[in-house]
């Protein structure tokens, strides 16, 4: 993935702005998953920001929460109640995203991303990963792993800019833009809609789904580093995050030097750090 991608300095005063935005939206979700009994945690940058910050990474523009399955299929229920003021995507319901990564999104604002340009409508927006059952065994997780992310793959390149990722003028590079454009026209012109490939995914899911006691992101790059046993999710510490309480996972250093390895707390050079880079951002009137 290049710079581009990964990237962007923002303005102090909107990033500033962001934040305040966001952490509002952090707090509008608590009270709503509380109400439902749907359990969360903070994890990748947030889960870092409250370790290392008591907040924001200083040049993150999102927060990170992750559900299990279990708790997502009482969000996919009640999400109609997030709205006037949110709207849930998902693969799973009729406002469709590019990636099996849910996001609840800010209405009346505005943040795309560039593999989401002149494709998805978004507005500033919270990501939601999903922590999903695999095989006990490492071997046969591995594979899976694998199986899922291939079909992930294939879901992205048909629903959003995928050859965004491929920027530059190596051989490499252009065979790799050029295979992501053909696979995108193929596969849009067999599943439009993206719901064979679904369809397929969740079959997958569903092998394991409460009869393991392990647990990844399915389709996240990081899958493989990120496996986690049940007793190491829940139940929630809680650590300052800004002014909030933030949920974190029961065992949330392991996961983050799973992730981040185990030199996470330093700070990495600017050609290390990672945000979302949106092409367009609009804040709502007022805020």
């Amino acid at each position: 993935m290049s710079k581009q991608i990964k990237y962007k300095s923002y303005d102090p005063e909107v990033l500033k702005k962001l934040h305040i935005v966001q952490l509002k939206m952090l707090k509008d979700i608590d009270v709503f998953f509380k109400k439902y009994g749907i359990r969360y945690f903070a994890v990748s940058g947030t889960a870092l920001g409250a370790v290392r910050h008591k907040g924001y990474i200083p040049w993150d523009d999102d927060i990170d929460i992750a559900i299990l399955r279990e708790d997502y299929l009482k969000l996919l229920e009640h999400q109609d109640e997030l709205q006037p003021k949110y709207t849930l995507f998902s693969a799973d319901c009729k406002n469709k995203y590019y990636n099996f990564v849910p996001i609840i999104s800010l209405n009346d604002s505005r943040m795309i991303v560039p593999l989401s340009k002149d494709v998805f409508d978004t507005g500033i927006f919270i990501d939601v990963f999903l922590y999903e059952n695999i095989p006990d065994d490492p071997q046969e997780a591995k594979k899976y792993i694998s199986k899922c992310f291939f079909w992930r793959n294939i879901y992205v390149m048909s629903r959003a800019n995928f050859e965004l990722l491929w920027p530059g003028s190596t051989f490499v590079q252009k065979c790799k833009y050029t295979i992501s454009r053909i696979t995108r026209f193929f596969a849009k012109y067999i599943d439009p809609d993206g719901m064979k490939v679904r369809k397929k995914y969740l079959q997958l899911i569903n092998q394991y789904y409460g009869k393991t006691n392990t647990y990844t992101v399915l389709g996240d790059p990081y899958a493989n580093d990120v496996i986690m046993k049940g007793d190491e999710i829940l139940p929630n510490k809680y650590l300052l995050f800004e002014d909030f309480q933030m949920p974190m996972m029961a065992d949330y250093l392991a996961n983050l030097e799973r992730k981040f390895g185990p030199n996470y707390m330093e700070i990495p050079p600017e050609d290390k750090r990672v945000n979302h880079c949106p092409y367009i951002l609009e804040f709502r009137k007022g805020d």
